[in-house]
């Protein structure tokens, strides 16, 4: 009886989150997830749970003010807790007021490149994004600008709009896609080669 309960709830649950995000989003394109695990963006086979298709929903977001549009990919499953999200992107916009103008326009260094940030008062929240073709001397790389821009785009989307997901995403300056990102529970690096760990 209590299997039976719980399923039910379950089902409502997820019939309630599948409605609400259809108002928010569409559908997840097949294009799109095929061009995420293409770019390596998707989780590691030990996370695969994460992608159980019946929970996703796909997102575009255009940040404002710039050309950039994010394309979201979100696991209805897996929450952030909405006060984590936002202190995680003002700690990443933070340093990256500070940088003078020609080192916002220059590419990420090796370095920052993947460029993560995590909620250090409560580990609830980690943001990583790294460039589309990194070490290419090609547009195809994030620059610090796109970097804040990118976080605009998290903050605008996902806080402001209150879709608190887990997700992934692709960074689209308007002519090709220049970066990828996620955005997930917890606070160990999230886009970092394992040999780099």
């Amino acid at each position: 009886m209590k299997t039976a309960a719980s399923s039910l709830i379950n089902m409502l649950l997820f019939v309630t989150l599948a409605l609400s995000a259809s108002l928010i989003s569409k559908p997840l394109s097949p294009t799109l997830f095929a061009s995420l695990i293409a770019n390596d963006t998707i989780p590691s086979s030990h996370d695969i749970a994460f992608f159980n298709l019946t929970t996703l929903v796909q997102l575009d977001y255009h940040v404002p003010g710039t050309t950039l549009v994010l394309h979201f990919v979100l696991s209805l499953r897996d929450p952030i807790d909405r006060l984590a999200l936002g202190r995680t992107i003002l700690t990443a916009q933070q340093p990256l007021h500070r940088l003078p103008t020609h080192r916002l326009n220059a590419y990420l260094a090796p370095e920052d490149d993947p460029y993560e940030v995590d909620d250090r008062r409560s580990g609830k929240c980690m943001i990583g994004m790294k460039s589309a073709k990194k070490g290419s001397e090609g547009d195809e790389r994030l620059t610090y600008k796109r970097v804040l821009d990118t976080f605009q785009g998290v903050y605008g989307a996902l806080y402001m709009g209150r879709r608190c997901y887990s997700g992934i995403f692709q960074v689209d300056d308007g002519v090709e896609i220049v970066g990828t990102g996620k955005v997930v529970v917890g606070n160990v690096p999230v886009l970092r080669d394992v040999e780099e760990a």
